[in-house]
């Protein structure tokens, strides 16, 4: 229990890269990113729902064919692997971004930025260097 709430109080990209991982957004709101939390979570939420369906519907067009053989099963079966291939591939890509944007949040997380402005309201980039010895 200890090793888990050390690891929710750090920001480590680990940890928001396994909570991506198994809990649809769970490494964006981990990093504090709560809109891109919704977001990816709701598209990984998505596609596991649509790959569920799918499969069951599969199931369920296999049993029939097994009891009576049809032309209409036939097509509807290839259909539905077609289907389900094209939802595996979606949900690795989901599921990858997910985890790479967790990453990338995680990484970020205590990065400063400090942005000036001109009077035209352009940002204004000043570049300086540091010589410590």
């Amino acid at each position: 229990m200890t090793i888990f709430l050390f690891a929710l109080i750090s920001k480590s990209a680990i940890t928001a890269m396994l909570l991506t991982t198994f809990i649809p957004g769970g490494g964006q709101f981990y990093t504090k990113r709560y809109l891109k939390g919704t977001i990816i979570g709701g598209a990984q939420s998505y596609i596991l729902y649509k790959g569920l369906k799918t499969q069951f519907e599969l199931n369920d067009v296999k049993r029939s064919l097994k009891e009576s053989s049809g032309e209409f099963l036939a097509e509807r079966k290839t259909e539905l692997l077609d289907l389900r291939r094209e939802v595996a591939w979606w949900g690795a890509l989901v599921w990858s971004i997910g985890i790479l944007d967790a990453y990338v949040d995680a990484q970020l997380y205590d990065f400063e930025s400090n942005i000036t402005m001109d009077p035209f309201g352009n940002p204004k980039l000043t570049v300086s260097i540091n010589i410590h010895y």
